[in-house]
């Protein structure tokens, strides 16, 4: 399984060799599907299992054993107790790694109590056919029998001798998936490529093109865009390179240059824009293959991107509130969407666009509401009349107020007055 690939195998088989010479327990790691990966050096297990394993059938009927154990352990995140087709007490420990289901430890081989003639029938029963059922009395006899309290205990040092394991094996994890990732992308982008006779003519003007492209959605931090076009550009920057890493690491630090002059320009703070390309730098220095400088590309251009929105979305909070502050001093007046924009520097429409995204309503719905409210607030002044009041919140003529008032109130301006105040 690919997954199994991304453990330091050799620190794992140290740790479980030690286990099993301290705790006298054989132990091995299986993938999802219970085949064996890793076993503990100079330790063999025990004689009965030797036996069973010898079959073909018996070595299936081991690995729909722990298969099942593994579903189960992956199911609770935790270990799971059980006894295998031949009858032995196992317990397995789950391998899981960023939410991946990579395998299980397996442990046990062991009885909690003496083999009696229950267990030497079912034992029969089950793998009929298969051995020589006097050999595997014998083979019985040679079983250990420990307490279920050793038992139990031996489970939970193992649990968290797994969770050291993953602890420190999960960034490598991660790291080598992203490789692979990245790999995997640019392949299916380059078939893509082939199969649509895309880029018949394919050369540097083709590529600025695509990253004045990427560059302008780096400014408005769309998130989406960038990182449905990442793979074409990591294409592009591969093939241009012909595929030489030293190549592509020169052409991945010209477009952080790029980068992180556009997003000052979208408001970054630059300092902090050129600290973090410098940190890039540093990285791909280290780099040995293209997945690694990919890798690490992808992952500074989105958290870029990240500040990016956050500063977006910071700017928009702020404009939309000095927006509101404008229209609640100047409600009273013949104030229009282009003064509101004015007001703040912005354009009409993506003011309209802020309204409809943040608010949810428009700009002049916005002016209305606010008029409206106010002209609620002066109802319980007996000596302004409703002409009076309509004028002093901002409408032309009082037929019209009365047209607003109830299409948002319900009821029109004087029995909201008569009944109300």
């Amino acid at each position: 399984m690919e997954n199994i690939n991304y453990l330091d195998q050799e620190y794992m088989e140290k740790l479980l060799t030690n286990f099993s010479k301290a705790t006298g327990l054989f132990i091995e790691a299986v993938d999802i599907y219970g085949k064996t990966f890793l076993t503990p050096k100079d330790v063999s297990m025990c004689e009965f299992c030797s036996y069973i394993r010898s079959n073909e059938e018996g070595v299936k009927k081991c690995e729909k054993s722990y298969q099942k154990a593994c579903k189960e352990a992956f199911r609770w995140k935790t270990t799971y107790f059980f006894r295998c087709h031949a009858g032995l007490v196992m317990w397995s420990v789950p391998i899981i790694a960023d939410n991946e289901n990579i395998g299980c430890i397996i442990c046990g081989q062991v009885l909690l109590w003496e083999a009696d003639e229950f267990f030497l029938e079912e034992l029969k029963e089950s793998n009929q056919d298969l051995f020589d059922f006097d050999i595997i009395c014998e083979k019985v006899k040679q079983l250990d029998v420990i307490s279920a309290e050793k038992c139990q205990s031996a489970a939970e040092m193992l649990l968290l001798v797994v969770n050291y394991i993953v602890r420190t094996n999960n960034n490598i994890f991660l790291e080598q998936r992203n490789r692979q990732y990245w790999r995997n992308q640019i392949i299916k982008e380059i078939e893509e490529r082939k199969k649509g006779n895309i880029d018949k003519i394919f050369d540097y003007d083709t590529y600025f093109k695509r990253e004045k492209k990427l560059l302008q959605y780096v400014r408005v931090g769309n998130k989406e865009k960038i990182i449905n076009f990442l793979p074409i550009i990591f294409t592009d920057i591969d093939v241009l390179s012909e595929y030489n890493t030293q190549k592509i690491k020169l052409r991945a630090t010209e477009l952080v240059v790029n980068m992180s002059r556009a997003i000052v320009e979208g408001g970054l703070d630059s300092k902090l824009s050129i600290d973090k390309a410098e940190h890039f730098y540093k990285k791909v220095e280290g780099c040995k293959t293209s997945e690694d400088v990919f890798s690490y590309l992808n992952k500074f251009i989105l958290e870029l991107v990240d500040d990016i929105f956050i500063l977006t979305q910071n700017k928009q909070v702020s404009l939309l509130k000095e927006a509101r502050a404008f229209i609640s001093n100047n409600y009273d007046q013949n104030i229009t969407i282009e003064d509101v924009a004015e007001s703040v520097c912005l354009s009409s429409s993506y003011l309209s666009h802020l309204f409809r995204e943040k608010l949810n309503c428009t700009v002049n719905n916005y002016i209305t509401r606010v008029r409206i409210e106010k002209s609620i607030e002066l109802m319980s002044m007996r000596e302004l009349s409703v002409q009076e009041i309509s004028e002093k919140v901002g409408f032309n003529s009082q037929s019209y107020f009365t047209k607003i008032f109830k299409k948002y109130i319900g009821v029109t301006p004087i029995t909201y007055r008569n009944k109300f105040k």
